[in-house]
């Protein structure tokens, strides 16, 4: 059978790219090699950081996750050894959205196969790759739940079937991969109070961070990355030293009284994985295909959403006009660079090192320095490019300013 778009992985990428992609007019097979329409990704914070606002209003989303109860967070209150970053209200930095992957696979998936042109095929798992001696990308082989196989062809393959893709593998794409220091344990719980300025909390503890952010169904999501030297600590009783963990969190939430309503959910190691998202003729990645980072900054689920979209925005016309492939992808390729910076930047900060004496400076005076608070928020939430937070005029102003306090500060305060 013959597409434009062959689309692997019918999760947040390929959901995305296959919508805009059929909205775009075009003939698109979504391949799933789930057969459920209710599945979806376990290992997964879903916090969507306030960077990818723009792209969800834009595609229509964000108001049917709204619909489905996501959680809106407006200001972060970030924990520093020089004390709460609090968020300021009206400081421009765009919303965050919590919504649990059990609700947000199967509404991306519906929205998918209900737009015309879409063709949700479910209990597809992809198996080889159409190729021509060139190494052109044309198509893919899936085997069907029964065990049937069918031969899909399309202009344009897209891997979206997460970070141990097996179109990529197919493709044999090269994987640039970096370690992770930390691991990470989360759970939800109902009736938790937090204690902490903003709609939700992040705590820098230097090399370990903690999160509590509210989520969907009145939920409140407590999560830990700690470095990985204190993986003994949670060799016998995980649940024990997670709560352990947590109990010692300055102003953090409250549980006594609350309910945990889900298991443990985490892994002992994450690495960071990174391919070229334009590999062959014919073939692209989006998501954690191309890019699968550092969870802590919670970028994973905002590259997917805006990867796809890239994607789309670089290749649509161009597929429907029937014109060369190549400079599209192309376009593509550029457009994905600011994820590659970013991802520089945390392959570095999932080493796990103590912080340097700027991102020092920069937390100290982004408690009193509205601007710098400012910037830092941006920053974290991936609403600009990494210059917002990381160039010299910041560095020196927030020096400049945590000496100016130390002089006017009394010693021992």
């Amino acid at each position: 059978m013959k597409y434009d778009v062959i689309i692997v992985g019918a999760s947040i990428a390929g959901c995305t790219a296959a919508t805009a992609y059929g909205r775009a007019g075009l003939r698109v097979a979504l391949l799933e090699r789930h057969s459920s329409p209710q599945s979806h990704k376990t290992l997964c914070g879903h916090f969507i950081l306030g960077g990818t606002h723009s792209t969800l209003q834009r595609l229509d989303l964000w108001q049917p996750m709204l619909e489905h109860g996501a959680a809106v967070i407006r200001g972060l209150g970030v924990w520093t050894e020089s004390g709460w970053i609090i968020p300021r209200p009206g400081n421009g930095v765009p919303p965050a959205i919590s919504l649990r992957r059990r609700v947000l696979d199967p509404l991306l998936r519906e929205i998918a196969g209900n737009t015309p042109g879409v063709d949700l095929l479910l209990g597809h798992r992809a198996e080889d790759l159409v190729m021509d001696p060139a190494g052109t990308v044309g198509g893919v082989v899936a085997v069907t739940a029964d065990g049937d196989r069918r031969t899909l062809r399309g202009r344009l393959v897209v891997g979206a079937d997460g970070h141990r893709s097996t179109v990529a593998g197919l493709a044999g794409v090269a994987e640039d991969r970096a370690p992770n220091e930390r691991f990470l344990f989360w759970t939800y719980y109902e009736g938790a109070a937090m204690n902490g300025p903003g709609d939700g909390q992040v705590w820098m503890l230097d090399p370990d961070v903690a999160v509590c952010i509210p989520v969907d169904a009145g939920l409140t999501q407590v999560g830990v990355f700690p470095s990985k030297a204190r993986l003994p600590e949670f060799a016998d009783d995980r649940v024990e030293a997670f709560h352990r963990f947590v109990e010692r969190l300055p102003d953090g939430p409250t549980l006594a009284g609350a309910r945990r309503v889900s298991n443990l959910v985490g892994t002992t190691d994450y690495p960071c994985v990174r391919r070229d998202p334009t590999p062959r003729p014919g073939l692209a990645l989006i998501g954690d295909a191309a890019t699968a980072s550092d969870p802590v900054p919670a970028v994973g689920c905002g590259w997917a959403f805006r990867s796809a979209a890239w994607l789309v925005d670089a290749t649509a016309g161009t597929l429907a006009a029937g014109g060369d492939l190549r400079p599209a992808l192309r376009k593509y390729r550029r457009a994905h660079r600011f994820i590659d910076k970013w991802d520089d930047l945390g392959r570095q900060d999932a080493l796990a090192g103590p912080p340097n004496a700027i991102q020092r400076a920069i937390r100290k005076a982004a408690v009193h320095d509205a601007g710098i608070a400012r910037r830092l928020a941006m920053f974290s939430m991936r609403a600009a490019a990494p210059s917002v937070l990381v160039n010299p005029a910041v560095a020196v102003r927030a020096t400049v300013g945590s000496q100016r306090r130390l002089v006017r500060e009394p010693a021992g305060t």
